[in-house]
């Protein structure tokens, strides 16, 4: 499957998160099973669990024998999958324009809006539920063949808004990938690992007719993706922030999270076995805390400086035959700050730099200079970065994130 390689490939490349780099190191096997491990445990999350309440509920009628049941189930299951494979394959066949729309600052207010929201949730501020109306018709539909997938349909859009997060990671890969094929198999990965629980309950549903207690763990739990979204939420700002003020503290946020959960809130404390692994989370949390107290007065690590871009100093390296590079870049790109957290300050690419003119076209303004610039070197979106050898040619042009060891690579091909 070509397709689906050139989508992997380029994805892996392109994304700084968790799953790209597994792609990257491991390759398909293990890339699909972290995304299918995912989501398993996206059942945790605060609004698909009260979803299997709705799935008992709807597989609790049903008379047929164990086969029916799996059919029905796996239908059930097969519908949130199609549901999910939907929208990746229409991010990758949208080519640039979910891209551009995730480098607008107001979309990523918004969808840091959206994440507080649902850590509102998380923290029992208010409660996400299923809609009354689906909660009726569950408990009194028939799951014929047709029903089943129809529903499994339904709960994908309903259990979209608490899976936000994780899917906006997963949407930025098939995005840099421009693969629908890619697209399609990760989501339904995904939605395979969301829905697997679901055909056990399915069979349980029968004798099982209401939810089981939560406990304080899944209390606990619900915390933890709290913190973790509003974690989120900060790093979606960080773009808008001035002088990255919140990527500089958000180490210490998420320090200040572990401890909290570690020794502060009375979710689990009645389970000794959990208790201890509270212990040990709020321990770390705060060996972690010292250590960054004590590096803030360590010297600030060496990074990349890039000039800014002029079309004489270009000339100039050409006539110079000294190779250059280019990073298009604006202030609100949010892989623009991970490579300059993680790339830039890599010491194998400051080595491997040297020998390079290095600029830098901020594009964060909308004007006609930004807009020429645009058309000139095709730039379709930031972040950009032109790798040009010293007679002028690019030799490289990488849209998205470039990992450390992508850019000494590119760096030694252009040199």
């Amino acid at each position: 499957m070509p397709g689906l390689a050139a989508g992997a490939s380029a994805a892996a490349g392109g994304s700084g998160n968790f799953v790209a780099s597994v792609f990257a190191r491991y390759g398909f096997l293990f890339g699909f099973m972290a995304v299918f491990l995912g989501g398993v445990a996206l059942n945790l999350t605060p609004c698909v669990y009260p979803l299997i309440g709705v799935t008992i509920a709807y597989f609790g009628a049903e008379s047929g024998g164990p086969r029916k049941v799996v059919i029905l189930a796996l239908l059930y299951v097969l519908g949130i999958a199609l549901m999910f494979s939907g929208l990746g394959v229409a991010v990758a066949l949208s080519g640039g324009l979910f891209g551009a729309a995730m480098q607008n600052p107001w979309v990523l207010a918004m969808i840091a809006g959206m994440l507080f929201l649902l850590a509102g949730s998380s923290f029992g501020l208010y409660a996400l539920q299923p809609p009354q109306w689906l909660m009726r018709r569950a408990g009194t539909a028939r799951p014929g063949y047709a029903g089943a997938l129809l529903m499994g349909l339904g709960m994908g859009v309903v259990a979209a808004p608490c899976i936000g997060p994780i899917v906006l990671g997963l949407l930025l890969m098939v995005q840099r990938s421009g693969s629908a094929v890619f697209g399609f198999a990760l989501f339904f990965t995904l939605a395979l690992g969301l829905g697997l629980p679901y055909v056990a309950l399915a069979l349980a549903a029968g004798s099982i007719r209401s939810l089981p207690r939560s406990g304080e763990w899944l209390g606990w739990i619900e915390q933890l993706f709290g913190f973790v979204l509003v974690g989120l939420g900060l790093y979606f700002l960080d773009p808008v922030a001035p002088d990255a003020i919140i990527s500089r503290g958000l180490p210490f946020y998420a320090a200040a999270a572990g401890i909290f959960l570690g020794f502060v809130t009375p979710m689990g404390r009645s389970w000794r076995p959990f208790m201890a692994i509270r212990i040990l989370i709020g321990v770390a949390a705060s060996v972690a805390l010292i250590v960054m107290l004590l590096n803030l007065r360590a010297r600030p690590a060496p990074m990349l400086i890039f000039a800014p871009f002029d079309e004489t100093g270009l000339a100039s390296a050409r006539d110079a035959g000294r190779p250059v590079v280019i990073d298009f870049s604006a202030d609100w790109c949010v892989p623009c700050r991970e490579m300059e957290h993680t790339t830039f300050t890599s010491p194998e690419v400051i080595r491997a730099a040297s020998g390079f003119v290095l600029m830098r076209a901020n594009m964060t303004a909308k004007d006609k200079q930004n807009d020429a610039l645009m058309r000139q070197f095709k730039v379709e979106g930031v972040p950009t970065t032109l790798f040009i050898d010293a007679s002028g040619r690019v030799r490289e042009r990488r849209v998205g994130y470039v990992g450390p060891a992508e850019f000494v690579k590119y760096l030694h091909e252009a040199g």
